[in-house]
């Protein structure tokens, strides 16, 4: 079963970041948590340039890690009022995403604000979400609402590759009370193309039966791999272009949360299928958990 045992919150002291604290705070309340720590990252690239021309780089960078550091005391204090439980604080110099991805790494979840400095709709649209997709191993939570509550409805879209049971465990991991709705959206390869060679609607339709069906057994098979009580598992089978078919199920089921597969281990993953998570990162209105294979 999928644990989240060390938790990182990454801050920039905005607004986004503060719904990324009380978010974390809530998730100090799952089973196997063992520590939770704030991480701020100094982006400061002028310190370089000051080295080079006055050598005060170093006295420079101890003042931004002190008043990081003071800074960082009271959302600490806060956090740890709010978790019930000690939390610790850490602040790092150098560029945002590698100095980022470094304080995180030993982490199970990376807890990030969806609207910071470097807002993730914006890293999501370029090569930055794409680097961080890639080189972050743990998962990610990236955090757009404020968190009422515990989560209450999960959409976790699977795919058939090594990553749907994870995807399946950390939903249930993350959200032990809600109910979690499994979507796979299919399509028919080349339907369009088909219908413009003048193929009859009754073959399509019949190659769309037969896509359903597959992805009805495939969606089984996840489910049985995941080891997750069927129970707690509702199914779902969309059918349309996947990035859009998620986006949509998780507004018609008014989701709190979307689980998805990182994908993008390989160029080929990364063409065809990490396209879809920076998708969904971008377009859903709620959170996002993003985990890998397990």
């Amino acid at each position: 079963m999928t644990q989240f045992r060390s938790i990182v919150v990454a801050t920039d002291f905005s607004a986004g970041a503060a719904l990324a604290a009380a978010r974390a705070a809530r998730l100090c309340g799952l089973p196997g948590v063992e520590t939770v720590q704030l991480l701020h990252v100094v982006d400061a690239p002028w310190l370089g340039v000051l080295g080079r021309s006055l050598g005060m780089a170093e006295s420079a960078r101890e003042a931004l890690m002190e008043e990081a550091a003071h800074a960082l005391a009271a959302q600490v204090q806060a956090l740890a009022r709010e978790a019930g439980r000690s939390v610790t604080s850490r602040v790092m110099v150098g560029p945002l995403l590698d100095t980022l991805l470094e304080g995180a790494a030993g982490a199970d979840l990376l807890v990030i604000g969806a609207h910071g400095q470097h807002p993730v709709r914006a890293m999501a649209l370029g090569s930055t979400g794409e680097r961080m997709l890639r080189r972050r191993r743990g998962a990610m939570l990236v955090v757009r609402k404020a968190a009422g509550g515990d989560y209450r409805q999960v959409l976790a879209p699977v795919d058939f590759s090594p990553y749907g049971a994870s995807v399946v465990r950390s939903a249930a991991a993350i959200a032990p009370q809600a109910r979690i709705e499994v979507l796979h959206a299919f399509e028919v390869p080349f339907e369009g193309k088909l219908r413009a060679a003048g193929v009859p609607d009754d073959e399509i339709v019949h190659l769309r039966q037969q896509a359903r069906a597959q992805a009805v057994d495939g969606i089984a098979e996840v489910i049985a791999r995941s080891g997750i009580e069927q129970a707690r598992l509702e199914r779902r089978i969309g059918h349309g272009y996947a990035p859009r078919a998620i986006v949509d199920a998780a507004r018609e089921s008014g989701a709190d949360l979307v689980v998805i597969g990182k994908h993008g281990e390989s160029r080929t993953e990364d063409l065809l299928l990490g396209s879809v998570t920076l998708h969904v990162l971008g377009e859903v209105r709620c959170d996002v958990l993003v985990v890998g294979a397990s």
